[in-house]
């Protein structure tokens, strides 16, 4: 299924709902993901679903806690983050503008991905192995009920995903990777699930041992296993234009690079793609170059072959999630009460 959307986070609420900013997305067919927090006003969200929607574009929402919170959904902040989801869709329900589509973010908190991002060569900080596996569990069955509420009220369901995921085994109890990380994919019925494959973010941040030849790879190899895992519920989100929470994000070296992963990413399967983000897109302009890069690159002929230094990561990644898998039965993942 061929899509085209665009993460907005880092531009000001107020700027989403200008008619040049949407006449960027509509001219191109791109949607918008429009990140929301607890603290953003009602009117502001209900007059950008009324503007996109006059342009049709259905406006999917993302919504984030604060940074103290965690700022993404995982097994630490599940209930706050789906009490904030079911308040927010029902005073959107109410005033008559139910968004098209809630995008759960799901990722370790943001305190714990800064401190592991912070690391250097001489100093890993790992996420922490969980000793308890009943958040998790806990978190599995509240976003499987959340889904269930938004499917009820017409509203689509879908999450975004770290692509360690994709190495946790596809049949099974086993789910190392999302049990580490706190990130239930599997078992709430996501109608699409992206993965977040950002080759600039995965070269930069691997601290010299990826280069961008790499990267291009892992982001084939990611959406090959995305398709022939989900089908048509497959999405990447690649990037990234400019930088986001963090502040500091690698960011693409000039367009050519985004629409070489466009090309990528249809050539392996996954055409749902999903940019970071339409702020850092506006900021580098002029927009427009970009935007068409995004939608109007054609498949690339061939794919890049995973060179050895690729492939020893993924081989040492996936014996990581092994060891993973075995503590995670040592201890016992047979579902707490909630």
């Amino acid at each position: 299924m061929r899509r085209r959307r665009a993460w907005i986070e880092t531009l000001p609420f107020e700027a989403i709902a200008r008619p040049r900013v949407v006449g960027l997305l509509a001219s191109r067919r791109i949607e918008p993901i429009v990140a929301v927090w607890p603290t953003t006003p009602i009117e502001a969200i209900v007059r950008v679903i009324e503007v996109y929607g006059e342009a049709g574009l259905p406006a999917a929402l993302w919504p984030m806690l604060s940074d103290g919170e965690g700022r993404w959904a995982n097994a630490d902040n599940a209930g706050s983050f789906v009490s904030f989801v079911r308040d927010l869709c029902a005073k959107l329900v109410a005033a008559g503008r139910p968004p098209a589509e809630i995008v759960v973010d799901l990722e370790p908190s943001i305190e714990a991905m800064r401190a592991s991002f912070a690391s250097s060569a001489r100093s890993v900080h790992m996420l922490p192995i969980p000793g308890d596996l009943r958040p998790f569990v806990v978190a599995q069955r509240r976003l499987a009920d959340l889904c269930v509420a938004l499917h009820a009220q017409g509203i689509r369901a879908s999450s975004a995903a770290p692509p360690t995921v994709l190495l946790d085994p596809d049949e099974g109890a086993a789910r190392p990777f999302q049990e580490v990380q706190g990130t239930p994919i599997d078992g709430p019925a996501w109608d699409h699930v992206s993965f977040m494959l950002y080759t600039s973010i995965l070269e930069g941040w691997s601290r010299g041992v990826l280069r961008r030849s790499d990267a291009r790879a892992l982001l084939a190899v990611a959406c090959r296993a995305a398709a022939a895992r989900l089908g048509d519920r497959a999405g990447a989100s690649i990037g990234a234009v400019g930088v986001g929470a963090f502040g500091n994000e690698p960011t693409y070296r000039g367009v050519a690079e985004l629409a070489d992963d466009v090309a990528l990413a249809r050539a392996a399967g996954v055409d749902d793609l999903a940019l970071f983000d339409l702020g850092g897109v506006i900021q580098r302009g002029p927009p427009e170059p970009w935007l068409d890069a995004f939608v109007a690159t054609d498949p690339a002929a061939s794919l890049p072959e995973p060179s050895f230094r690729l492939r020893s990561v993924l081989a040492a990644a996936r014996l990581a999630g092994g060891v993973f898998g075995a503590m995670g039965r040592v201890r016992g993942s047979g579902g707490g009460a909630p």
